[in-house]
């Protein structure tokens, strides 16, 4: 499941998008203005923007400026005038993807599913991996047990999971809908504030055994990352 912000001032447009990324099971955030999408990407996470490229109160360029310089996000353009000069412009400038008005719900689907291919980290590899130790902590997926430095580290089985999907890449930033993939799987429904409040706990538990613990590292408005600072897992 992935998170999609939608910008698009017409809304009978914006509904039927909305509509089409919803059947596909992503998670929508609809706005008709970019000043409040903006906003809302600030509060958060995403995993993708779609964006007209006429807007009133704001360039659309800025938008991408924005999106692409502080979120790292990849960006669909979606415009009226259908122009090869306009299109090769908006990809020289940050852009993903080009979407020329008007277009069908089964290609901007389509569209969709490429760019977050394209831009998803690679999380491959890792099935027949048991063992992970990041300095003092190790991990044992066949027990589901962790320890720091020798002493047991007491986390649940969705806590552990999500610890080992994250030590298990590290310096690689997961967004919330990364973890919820690779921890639960595709048939758990759990919310992003539930990945928030794992990580928190898992926090919480390794502070109790190592109090200068820093290694699990928050990026607001992305995601999360386990340091591959040696100094920041040892502490």
């Amino acid at each position: 499941m992935s998170k999609i912000l939608l910008i698009e001032p017409d809304r009978h447009l914006l509904s039927a998008m909305q509509d089409v990324l919803l059947q596909d099971g992503h998670e929508c955030l609809c706005h008709v203005s970019p000043d409040t999408a903006l906003t809302d990407l600030a509060r958060h996470s995403a995993d993708l923007v779609v964006t007209e490229l006429r807007q009133r109160s704001m360039d659309a360029l800025s938008i991408i400026e924005r999106v692409t310089n502080t979120y790292g996000l990849p960006v669909i353009v979606i415009s009226a005038a259908g122009s090869s000069t306009e299109e090769s412009m908006m990809l020289r400038l940050g852009a993903d993807d080009y979407l020329a008005k008007p277009f069908s719900m089964r290609v901007f689907g389509a569209r969709v599913a490429a760019a977050l291919r394209s831009s998803a980290p690679d999380l491959r590899d890792t099935d027949d991996v048991t063992l992970i130790q990041r300095g003092p902590l190790r991990l044992d997926r066949l027990r589901h047990e962790a320890r720091w430095g020798g002493e047991e580290v007491a986390l649940t089985a969705t806590e552990f999971n999500v610890l080992w999907t994250i030590a298990q890449r590290p310096g690689q930033v997961l967004s919330r809908a990364n973890i919820l993939d690779l921890a639960y799987g595709g048939d758990v429904f759990v919310t992003d504030r539930s990945i928030d409040s794992q990580i928190k706990r898992i926090w919480r538990k390794l502070r109790d055994v190592a109090p200068n613990f820093t290694a699990i590292e928050t990026l607001y408005g992305l995601g999360y990352r386990f340091s591959d600072s040696p100094e920041d897992v040892a502490a």
